[in-house]
């Protein structure tokens, strides 16, 4: 009983022991596949962010490739009409001193043409303000395609650089995954032998209870039948005892009769 009781504090320290680590294991393996799926989450979130970004930057990259072939195209022309209106000033000068200097025919031509002349340098000094003006507006867009691209650009690095940390917690997670749940079935069968180990004992418990039990009737059985043979050797003992007696009582009544009988003969 001794082995069996040391058996038994053996098993229920390892059970006790089984069952703590068995739902530690279990507690770990739910905090871990949690923490994988707000990795994996957090990845996705930032993988369609930066997709969202980048598609923003390529239209604003393409707004911003507009806007600076838009200013070329305004430089080159405004270029292109300061040379005429240099053009046409110089024509103007030539044709003042041409009429200062004509007669009284060749005024009127003259001066229809100094007047088609300032006609056409106002109208490029027109042009020129208004591609000035644009050319302005094309240089604000520019500035603020710029600037949106290198904030979206700098957030899109941003984000990229903390995706390597998540990437290696998510996979660190998902080692412990593994891990764990290699672990978990080992526990598990570890608590069903211990119950299949607490199964037998108390089976083995329950026989000996049994064979103490049938022991100690046979005992008490025993003692009924040694204590009826004593009470009944001590009733033969006693019943030979007085049958000596009552032998030797008619022995001595016949003595005594023998001796009466003489004394009864020496008289007469």
């Amino acid at each position: 009983m001794k082995s069996i009781s040391k058996r038994v504090a053996q098993l229920q320290k390892t059970r006790i022991r089984t069952a703590k680590m068995r739902r530690k294991t279990i507690q770990s393996l739910k905090s871990a596949k949690k923490l994988h799926r707000k990795s994996v989450s957090t990845i996705n979130s930032m993988q369609r962010n930066v997709s969202k970004i980048r598609s923003e930057l390529d239209e604003i990259s393409n707004g911003l490739q507009h806007s600076l072939a838009q200013k070329e195209s305004i430089q080159r022309l405004q270029v292109y009409a300061e040379g005429r209106l240099s053009q046409e000033k110089e024509r103007k000068k030539e044709i003042e001193k041409e009429l200062a200097s004509t007669t009284s025919d060749a005024r009127d031509q003259l001066e229809f043409t100094l007047d088609s002349i300032s006609t056409q340098i106002n109208e490029i000094r027109n042009e020129i303000r208004q591609r000035s003006s644009t050319g302005k507006k094309v240089n604000k867009l520019i500035e603020e395609y710029t600037t949106k691209k290198s904030k979206l650009t700098a957030k899109i690095k941003r984000t990229l650089e903390s995706r390597p940390e998540i990437t290696k917690t998510m996979h660190k997670n998902k080692k412990n995954i593994v891990k764990l749940e290699k672990r978990l079935p080992s526990l598990i069968k570890t608590e069903e032998n211990v119950k299949r180990n607490f199964s037998k004992i108390n089976s083995i418990i329950r026989e000996k209870a049994q064979e103490r039990k049938r022991t100690k009737a046979k005992r008490k059985v025993s003692r009924k039948t040694k204590a009826k043979r004593k009470v009944s050797r001590k009733t033969k003992l006693k019943e030979k005892y007085l049958g000596r007696q009552k032998l030797k009582e008619k022995y001595l009544g016949r003595q005594k009769l023998k001796e009466n009988h003489v004394k009864n003969v020496d008289k007469n």
